[in-house]
């Protein structure tokens, strides 16, 4: 069985793709975030096996869409994702 860390989808595929399909890829997870700050849209944790897709409540269905195939496509390193537009930004945490 393939997970989502060994699946790289193409960013054609990311962009287009019903979020639910992406959403049932093996191993993803969306959770909803504990953080409420308004200026907080998400993060992402990964493992070797499984992706987690934490946002806050009470979004709009478009951020939702949105920030979800972004994350993914971040944490996957899909090829072609461009960086989020000002004043938005990925911070990386590593953890061991």
């Amino acid at each position: 069985m393939s997970t989502a860390a060994q699946f790289i989808p193409t960013i054609d595929y990311l962009m287009s793709a019903p979020l639910d399909a992406l959403l049932a890829l093996p191993g993803i997870r969306l959770v909803t975030a504990p953080i409420s700050d308004p200026e907080f849209t998400g993060y992402a944790a990964a493992t070797r096996s499984r992706v987690v897709l934490a946002l806050p409540a009470g979004r709009s269905a478009l951020e939702r869409d949105c920030m979800v195939r972004y994350l993914l496509g971040h944490v996957l390193r899909v090829p072609g994702l461009q960086p989020l537009p000002a004043p938005l930004r990925v911070e990386e945490i590593n953890g061991a």
